[in-house]
């Protein structure tokens, strides 16, 4: 017999008992006891004589498990066993109606191995308690992480020495009993149908694979429709087990908070993926609503389908991109000389940026040009990646746009942080990923309603004096701290306040700006809450704000009378066109019903997958690192031609323009 650390003693003297125990359940309890006082777990091995024996034996008495596999072409040779062909056994055995431990003194006495010295990982020394579970589920449904709860556990029972995969083996245990004998696809749709979402799917046709959902909560729909005017969309990563990109669609409400309209799960990044993402953001607007401004970055792939599915609505490009990728690029293009990157982004570029005007912004260019003449490659990089989408990106155009002070995607970003806070982990399937993103929307909407009742209930005691006596209460402070800073502002413009206002802030924020609160302070006028865009004033979650209709738009009830129609027509065709239409809308509303499979969990991607776009986008801000440099992903190097090479002597006289 081999030795792991056995020291040769005889045990089964410790369980010589003349006592009889009523059950077969008593008797084993009472053998297991005595064996976790030494040092070691008993359990059933066998049943003998009609079920009247019980062989019970040392838990590391198995067999090793794949002593005979070839581990040359063995799938899992890296596996582990506890067993190692212990000898000790005992025997629980029927006598006149009642049950006794037979101990088997000699070899079957011994073990071969050392005892325990912990009692972390057996299971029957750890594990979670009635109560322990309690909490787990308790905390779980609060979304706390594993590390918490573990630690709420062994503050309070400390005896039941539970470990990380205790919780992590339970909390599986209450996700899997809810599923009723659904799969994992059946269960993502039928919460959702539970839950009132408005949701589309998309599948491979040939697998049946789900390869795209598009997700939106019933009280974000509301919130769209109350706030319809910005729009955020931004791709993030590392979000559930199958690497597929998680498509976030952000708005944002009169007192400055997130919300998130839908979200989409994608397998790639391609055009049409987009295209079928925005569709059915585009079914959730309606065709009588044009967003006023659409915030994203330059990803090639999205720009196309928001120029042809939002066709009236103005899109922006994030500015904070723009600037990282052109410092990044100038970087590269100029020797990797970081003072030279920083001095054009803070120099020509950005007075592009901020060029007021379109004449400006020619002078600007102009002026680049000139001063750049010795760097051919980094005026043709900012020509053809850049200027081409000057009206998305320069104050001379976006100075036009009523996007309310938002220019970058921070937004996106930042609710891309929160969810991730929620998510915990990237490994979720698509129900887990569900459950956590509705649990982060629901606490999102807490806190809208509660700034949006403070905004009701509270006056702003600053704000509430003349000029703004009629807004105090009506509008969010949000708007009146902007409006107070540009009462600050009409007093630094003093005399010159008509000439150097610009309106800026009417046309971007549809608030008054420095010239028409000089008015109003001029005429003892105070502002007038008719003066202010209705956004600022929508201080209630409705069905849908009092916005202006595209002109080709009947009534708000001319979807419905569409549909009606439709039907009308569908029931007078022939039965199996009805037979047909019928399956797609019960597929549509009953998606947990229809066998899709689940898409392939990916573990070998690290990040955004490579390949998953046909297009180039701009890195995400944790891609560049804290220096200002970008972190290539793949991208490639700059060619030698293009990769000009900066001479000392020449960069100094260049740094001293």
């Amino acid at each position: 017999m081999e030795q792991f650390g056995g020291d040769g003693v005889d045990y089964s003297t410790f369980f010589v008992s003349d006592e009889m125990f009523e059950s077969d359940t008593d008797a084993i309890n009472w053998a297991k006891q005595i064996a976790l006082h030494i040092g070691f777990e008993l359990i059933i091995s066998s049943h003998k004589n009609n079920g009247n024996v019980k062989m019970l034996r040392c838990n590391r008495g198995e067999r090793y498990r794949g002593e005979i596999r070839d581990l040359e072409v063995a799938v899992r040779k890296n596996t582990k066993t506890k067993a190692c062909k212990c000898t000790f056994q005992l025997r629980a055995k029927r006598l006149c109606g009642s049950w006794v431990i037979v101990s088997l003194p000699g070899i079957r006495g011994t073990h071969n191995h050392g005892f325990h010295v912990y009692a972390e990982g057996y299971r029957q020394k750890s594990g979670l308690s009635t109560e322990s579970k309690k909490i787990v589920r308790d905390m779980s449904s609060a979304q706390s992480k594993p590390c918490a709860i573990l630690a709420s556990l062994q503050e309070k029972f400390p005896d039941d020495n539970a470990t990380r995969r205790h919780v992590y083996n339970y909390r599986d245990q209450i996700r899997k009993l809810g599923f009723e004998d659904r799969d994992v696809v059946g269960q993502f749709h039928h919460l959702a149908v539970e839950s009132n979402y408005v949701h589309w799917h998309r599948a491979n046709p040939d697998t049946n694979e789900v390869t795209h959902v598009f997700m939106a909560h019933p009280t974000s729909i509301q919130l769209l429709r109350s706030f319809p005017w910005l729009i955020g969309i931004d791709v993030t990563y590392k979000t559930n087990k199958y690497k597929m990109a998680f498509l976030e669609i952000v708005g944002m409400t009169p007192t400055n908070k997130n919300f998130l309209i839908a979200y989409a799960i994608m397998k790639d990044e391609s055009e049409s993926s987009y295209a079928w993402a925005l569709e059915k953001l585009r079914l959730m607007f309606g065709y009588d609503v044009e967003p006023t401004a659409i915030v994203t970055d330059r990803e090639l792939g999205l720009m196309t389908p928001i120029r042809d599915i939002f066709p009236e609505s103005p899109h922006l490009l994030c500015t904070w991109h723009i600037n990282k990728c052109v410092e990044d690029k100038v970087y590269r293009l100029c020797g990797k000389n970081k003072g030279v990157a920083e001095r054009f982004k803070n120099g020509r570029w950005r007075a592009i940026m901020k060029a007021r005007t379109v004449r400006d912004y020619d002078s600007a260019v102009h002026m680049m040009k000139d001063s750049w003449r010795s760097f051919p490659a980094v005026i043709s990089y900012v020509e053809e990646t850049w200027l081409i989408h000057k009206e998305m990106f320069v104050d001379a155009w976006t100075n036009k746009v009523l996007h309310f002070g938002n220019t970058t995607t921070c937004r996106v970003e930042s609710a891309h942080a929160m969810l991730k806070q929620w998510l915990n982990t990237s490994t979720g399937a698509l129900d887990s990923v569900w459950s956590k993103v509705n649990k982060a929307i629901e606490s999102q909407l807490t806190q809208i309603r509660f700034t949006l009742e403070e905004c009701r209930r509270r006056k702003a005691v600053l704000h509430s004096g003349f000029p703004f006596n009629y807004l105090s209460g009506y509008v969010s402070h949000y708007c009146l701290g902007i409006l107070s800073g540009e009462l600050r502002r009409m007093g630094e413009l003093s005399d010159q306040v008509y000439d150097r206002c610009g309106c800026v802030l009417r046309s971007t924020h549809g608030i008054p700006c420095a010239c028409e609160l000089r008015t109003a302070m001029a005429t003892a006028t105070p502002v007038s809450l008719e003066s202010v865009h209705i956004f600022w004033r929508t201080l209630v979650i409705s069905d849908g704000a009092e916005i202006p209709v595209l002109p080709w738009t009947e009534h708000p009830s001319e979807d419905h009378r569409y549909f009606r129609s439709l039907v009308d027509e569908v029931n007078s065709s022939d039965p199996a066109v009805v037979r047909s239409v019928a399956l797609l809308m019960h597929d549509q509303l009953h998606p947990d019903e229809v066998s899709y499979v689940e898409p392939p969990v990916n573990t070998t991607v690290r990040g955004r997958p490579r390949g998953s776009s046909s297009t180039r986008r701009d890195p995400s801000s944790w891609e560049y690192s804290q220096s200002g440099r970008g972190r290539s992903r793949g991208r490639g190097r700059s060619s030698s031609s293009s990769n000009t090479l900066v001479r000392s002597t020449g960069m100094n006289s260049f740094l001293n323009m």
